[in-house]
């Protein structure tokens, strides 16, 4: 007999997507079952054309209220799955959704939600979601890949542009005027004669330097003040390079290859194992441990990789970055040498 079964997913646009794999997973193993997905109400319609499950979307906490409202009146589900989400949303969904079995990721609302995820401190950013949806079906393959096919169909069937993006939503994840400007001349070696689209927006932290410093021709910047401006620009790319951010989570949804140049985080927890045409690169000095010196607004590191990707003989400085940041242990003619985290299927 078919399960009802609702997942909830409230998170930003990376982690949506991360979260979105475990629901695609459930989807294909379990077609049978009538699932409904309750997210924010841009990345509902960013998944909307997903086959098999219902999506709804909601854009304010009064518009969940509404959303919840609806459900009480449908029959209860057979379980409620929150993979990613926290704060206040979380207690209402719990409080007012009917469901046989309630299911979260840890045990901070263990009165609205008896079972939660047994979590691993050494574990995949993928693994949270799926361990919640493995409790309720022990049989769920763990995903190993990011894909929506809705979303990739609007790619373009003969992708031309070479797409940058240089910034994140911290400071030490963030690439410097100077170290795009290493990047985008690597680029044009790689790929000459392509047009480089470099996908920021104003209210970014760190644009405003990035404008100010300019870019080389055959590259330009490229706003996305709303989602489907981002989509728009990702459907005609060839090939990404980016800092971790959310906006590679995008490439690989879309099956577009990515080279991701990494910091402080661990290539191997946030790129999935069977990834097709995806490659993170970091410096080797860092192995696989991650830096939490949260202060540093000058990320050496990632200034680093991007020299060794492009065999730059200059080495970096390490006048401006913390006094606890781990590549002050090394000399500096080691803070070139990259390390590869790549599948074997990656296209350069």
């Amino acid at each position: 007999m078919p399960r009802r079964v609702l997942f909830v997913i409230r998170g930003k646009l990376g982690d949506t997507l991360v979260a979105f794999a475990t629901v695609r997973r459930y989807l294909d193993a379990f077609p049978e079952d009538d699932v409904t997905l309750l997210t924010r109400s841009g990345y509902a319609a960013l998944l909307a054309g997903e086959k098999g499950v219902r999506v709804l979307g909601f854009s304010s906490r009064l518009g969940l209220l509404a959303l919840l409202l609806k459900l009480w009146f449908e029959p209860a589900f057979d379980a409620l799955l929150v993979i990613w989400g926290f704060g206040n949303p979380i207690k209402w969904i719990g409080r007012l959704v009917r469901a046989r079995r309630k299911i979260y990721l840890d045990n901070r609302f263990g009165a609205l939600f008896p079972e939660f995820a047994d979590l691993s401190p050494d574990r995949l950013q993928s693994e949270p979601m799926w361990r919640v949806a493995r409790l309720f079906e022990p049989a769920l393959p763990q995903p190993d890949r990011l894909h929506v096919p809705s979303v990739a169909m609007r790619r373009s069937e003969t992708p031309a542009a070479i797409g940058v993006a240089p910034l994140a939503d911290e400071p030490r994840r963030i690439m410097s005027p100077d170290t795009l400007a290493q990047l985008l001349h690597s680029i044009a070696i790689r790929h000459p004669g392509a047009p480089i689209k470099v996908f920021v927006n104003a209210s970014d932290r760190g644009c405003a330097e990035l404008e100010a410093a300019g870019l080389p021709k055959g590259a330009e910047f490229y706003y996305f003040p709303e989602l489907e401006d981002l989509l728009r620009g990702f459907s005609d790319l060839a090939h990404v390079y980016c800092t971790d951010t959310g906006l590679y989570h995008l490439a690989a949804a879309m099956s577009v290859p990515a080279t991701v140049f990494y910091g402080p985080t661990q290539p191997w927890k946030n790129m999935m194992p069977a990834q097709e045409n995806a490659r993170g690169i970091r410096l080797m000095v860092l192995g696989t441990a991650h830096c939490e010196e949260k202060s540093c607004e000058s990320p050496a590191c990632i200034e680093g990789a991007v020299r060794g990707f492009g065999h730059a003989e200059r080495a970096v400085s390490l006048a401006p970055v913390p006094v606890n940041c781990p590549l002050r242990a090394f000399p500096p003619e080691r803070l070139t040498e990259i390390a590869l985290h790549e599948n074997t299927s990656h296209q350069a």
